[in-house]
């Protein structure tokens, strides 16, 4: 089994919310998976990421109200 680090999976994770490859609701299943393989690291990895991608969502909303 591979095990990728928080750095690996952060990145892995938000380039695929940018892209559109894997949605927001999508992402309770990624979690699950490596909760269940307890890869616990990878874990905060994806919150990390998805933290990231909600600012930089927040931001360009802000950005095209002014």
């Amino acid at each position: 089994m591979l095990y990728y680090t928080k750095s690996e999976c952060y990145t892995d994770t938000l380039l695929s919310l940018r892209l559109g490859i894997v949605s927001e609701e999508d992402l309770r299943y990624v979690l699950e998976y490596y909760k269940d393989i307890e890869h616990y690291e990878c874990c905060a990895g994806v919150v990390d990421a998805y933290v990231e991608f909600k600012r930089e969502k927040k931001q360009t909303i802000e950005d095209e109200e002014n």
